[in-house]
């Protein structure tokens, strides 16, 4: 027998309004916990703007056997759920309980909800994930790759020579462009293929995550300023080449952009640390060969992480076409001070 509801014995259940299934399941577990007596009902609302329609609740779920009656009161505006848009069909999760315990159920509740705040900002991250680049490869890689080959099948001996990186050439004759120019050359077939085949696969990667003109400028960037700690710190007449820095930073600029969970929230520090941790185990296994140019490996590396790092959180790639462009210039340029100084 249900009880009238202006009965006095059997007032009606006041109620807590959940933001979905899964929150208000964590609830009612907090509060039967706490000797709270809750059910949990699930109303679909008649319309968008309405309020909860009677006849549209799909099923009730108890975590006791006590309150089944269907009379709710207005729930808490501090647990109130956004209303949402006109397209879908709202519906509204509620926890009924005595409305003698009501108070101390919104005293259980807040108190729950501040010792865990690290488990909110993974539903804000299902949002945000939502607006944001998906990880995935871009094509695009391949027209670089394949710009790697042709150069290093038909570039002239002698635009060659004044493309790698001269120590004493950029210490004492001032020729910058080689440390961007030196990024599109190859010792020979067996070094192109290591960068053409782990460059494109890296690369694309970050071309798809930050956008291609985002991504290949940062790379760029990060794999000429990789050049500048062996110009200063090798002999005058030491000579470097290779595309392995850019290669090493568009993994950096991969594992740099999981910072931007912290924007989010302070307590996401797991998945930023686990994508740092894979992106510094993938170095190691690629880029540590004693026969190698390390130092450029790790400076394309670093950068990279800094450079992905802010351009995520910033969300530089909202401006994706000023950075084509700049990508456009930092890689002709160069090679037209290069061809201005060949034979020098």
């Amino acid at each position: 027998m249900t009880p009238h509801p202006t009965d006095p014995d059997r007032l009606a259940p006041a109620t807590l309004t959940a933001g979905s299934r899964r929150q208000a399941m964590d609830w009612g577990l907090v509060l039967i916990s706490q000797g709270i007596p809750a059910v949990i009902e699930r109303e679909e609302l008649a319309d968008s703007s309405g309020p909860p329609s009677d006849s549209g609740a799909a099923s009730v779920e108890a975590l006791t056997d006590s309150h089944r009656s269907r009379i709710v009161h207005e729930p808490d505006p501090r647990f109130r759920r956004p209303q949402p848009s006109r397209r879908s069909r709202p519906t509204m999760w509620c926890l009924c309980v005595e409305p003698a315990s009501i108070e101390r159920a919104r005293a259980v509740i807040d108190e729950y909800r501040r010792e865990n705040p690290r488990f909110d900002w993974q539903r804000s991250a299902a949002t945000s994930a939502a607006s944001d680049r998906s990880l995935s490869w871009a094509p695009g890689a391949m027209a670089w790759a394949l710009v790697l080959c042709l150069l290093h099948g038909l570039l002239p001996p002698v635009l060659r020579s004044a493309g790698w990186v001269e120590v004493a050439a950029v210490r004492q004759d001032g020729q910058w462009w080689r440390l961007f120019t030196a990024t599109w050359l190859h010792a020979d077939v067996a070094h192109l293929a290591s960068n053409v085949g782990t460059g494109a696969l890296t690369l694309g990667l970050a071309m798809g995550r930050y956008g291609p003109g985002t991504a290949l400028s940062l790379s760029l960037l990060a794999g000429t300023a990789a050049n500048i700690p062996g110009m200063l710190l090798r002999e005058p007449t030491a000579r470097a080449l290779g595309a392995s820095g850019v290669v090493m930073a568009a993994l950096g600029l991969l594992a740099g952009h999981a910072v931007v969970w912290w924007r989010i929230s302070r307590h996401a520090s797991k998945p930023v640390w686990i994508s740092l941790g894979a992106g510094g185990f993938l170095f190691l296994s690629l880029g540590v060969n004693p026969a190698s140019d390390v130092l450029a490996h790790a400076g394309g590396f670093v950068g990279g992480i800094l450079l992905g790092a802010l351009a995520a959180w910033f969300r530089w790639g909202r401006y994706e076409k000023l950075w084509a462009l700049a990508y456009a210039a930092l890689a002709v340029g160069p090679w037209l001070g290069a061809w201005a100084a060949r034979g020098r």
